[in-house]
């Protein structure tokens, strides 16, 4: 299966970092915390990802027990 690419936002660092889609969200937060040092700060459970849209009105949350392939189709 092909890699996602997700680019990370974390104050005024923004990084692309690859997952397979079938990862858990809880598995990526947890992975792009040890990878990316600007995400080390604060507690996990105040952290998380967003699917942004192009209206900024729009846009979700993502849950920490759905795969991100359960989001593709958004």
């Amino acid at each position: 299966m092909v890699a996602l690419s997700l680019k990370i936002g974390i104050g005024n660092v923004v990084k692309t970092m690859q997952f397979e889609p079938s990862t858990m969200i809880y598995d990526a937060c947890r992975i792009i915390r040890e990878r990316v040092p600007e995400a080390q700060i604060g507690q996990p459970n105040d952290f998380g990802l967003f699917l942004s849209d192009e209206d900024p009105k729009k846009g979700i949350w993502l849950e920490a027990g759905k795969a991100l392939d359960y989001y593709m189709g958004y």
